[in-house]
């Protein structure tokens, strides 16, 4: 082999070395951005969802310690019930659990009045006895709002999917590309359990420590905001379609 092409066989691999190299820093730093908006958007969205529940806030930041524990095993043992059991077994052997108690109760209850001559009456009547129907006020509220967020996610999802605006869409496809790496990294129950855990304690650790927190995503959405400036400064085509759309508005 000559000098020159082992020289041009050198320069070609440090060359694919570089651009490899480069590839991946990038999409690995690409994926940790849109990992982070994806976690963004989901706690924005569920922030803006659960501001009138007062008493879910009250248990996700820990207002009763106790009861917020409480809820937090149960979580975590309905979530393991369900991780080993198919879901139709546990609702069947819930049910016949919970029957056999009320109904082994119920018949204690009626040999004991028959026994002491006291008459057989359903312990269980006061629950009977009440109305378990919901007032139409409050059930057409709650439609309402599920229709509202319902409504909103699907012009969301119809303005990305349908490219309105190119970046926003580019944005959207790194989220779906996360979270592809994402399910390959974790089960479904590895997720619900991330997600449960993340419930209990990220909404306590940002009050805790908000300030900090909202400086530095500040200082990360700037830079994000200058990047989507510049490309829509040097991407012909993207500084037409931006200014098409501030026309419109």
């Amino acid at each position: 082999m000559s000098k020159a092409g082992a020289i041009g066989r050198g320069l070609y691999a440090l060359i694919a070395f570089l651009v490899n190299t480069t590839l991946r820093i990038g999409l690995n730093l690409s994926l940790v951005a849109s990992v982070a908006m994806t976690i963004y958007a989901v706690g924005h969205f569920s922030n803006e969802a659960l501001k009138q529940r007062k008493e879910v806030l009250d248990l996700i930041y820990w207002r009763d310690p106790k009861k917020s524990g409480i809820a937090l095993a149960l979580s975590l043992l309905f979530l393991f019930i369900l991780g080993r059991y198919p879901i139709l077994s546990v609702i069947a052997y819930t049910g016949l659990a919970v029957l056999a108690a009320t109904l082994g109760f119920r018949i204690y209850k009626a040999i004991e009045g028959q026994i002491k001559k006291t008459g057989s009456e359903n312990p269980f009547q006061p629950y009977l006895n009440q109305d378990l129907s919901l007032p139409q006020d409050r059930v057409h509220s709650q439609v309402d709002v599920l229709v509202e967020h319902g409504s909103h996610l699907a012009n969301q999802l119809k303005r990305l999917i349908f490219v309105e605006n190119i970046v926003d869409s580019v944005k959207f496809g790194l989220l779906l590309w996360s979270l592809t790496y994402i399910a390959s990294w974790f089960s479904g129950f590895t997720l619900a359990l991330l997600t449960i855990l993340g419930i209990f304690s990220i909404p306590k650790f940002y009050e805790t420590y908000q300030e900090p927190i909202d400086h530095h995503l500040g200082i990360v959405k700037g830079h994000i905001d200058n990047i989507t400036t510049q490309l829509e400064e040097k991407v012909p085509f993207l500084r037409r379609q931006a200014a098409v759309e501030k026309k419109d508005q």
